[in-house]
């Protein structure tokens, strides 16, 4: 469980199936602590994010669609990459800057160590505006998509 939250860089999450008999079958997909679990919906050529947590982390759950998650270090030049498909999870560390990008209708589920009420996120989250509707295109391409 704290492997997860002692890295300090975005990844993949290998999903642990718990359970599977006759009558169906458990997947984990959050063994760490947190305080709120949403489903969050985002709507073809969208950007979300573009921001870094001060303490906060999550893990994404692609329900449907997928993501192109973008991050690096906050004073960092290099913007890394991930393809994030159906049935993938991904880790978000704190202090680490992350944008989103859906090519498709995508629905996720998103456990995250804080509460989210409004004032709560507010005061962990730093804005950053690293994804723009002007250099995805530039990004995507640059990644093989």
């Amino acid at each position: 469980m704290d492997n997860i939250t002692k890295k300090n860089k975005s990844f993949i999450i290998k999903t642990k199936l718990r359970d599977k008999d006759a009558r169906g079958s458990i997947l984990s997909i959050c063994d760490i602590p947190c305080k709120n679990v949403s489903i969050i919906n985002c709507k073809k050529n969208t950007i979300r994010s573009n921001h870094y947590h001060k303490k906060d982390y999550h893990i994404m759950y692609v329900l449907n669609g997928e993501i192109d998650y973008f991050f690096k270090k906050i004073n960092g030049k290099k913007i890394n990459y991930i393809k994030v498909k159906k049935n993938d999870l991904i880790y978000t560390p704190p202090m680490e800057i992350h944008s989103t990008y859906f090519q498709k209708n995508t629905t996720l589920i998103v456990s995250s160590k804080n509460p989210r009420d409004q004032a709560t996120y507010e005061k962990d989250t730093v804005r950053v505006e690293m994804i723009t509707n002007k250099n995805i295109k530039h990004l995507l391409k640059k990644n093989g998509w």
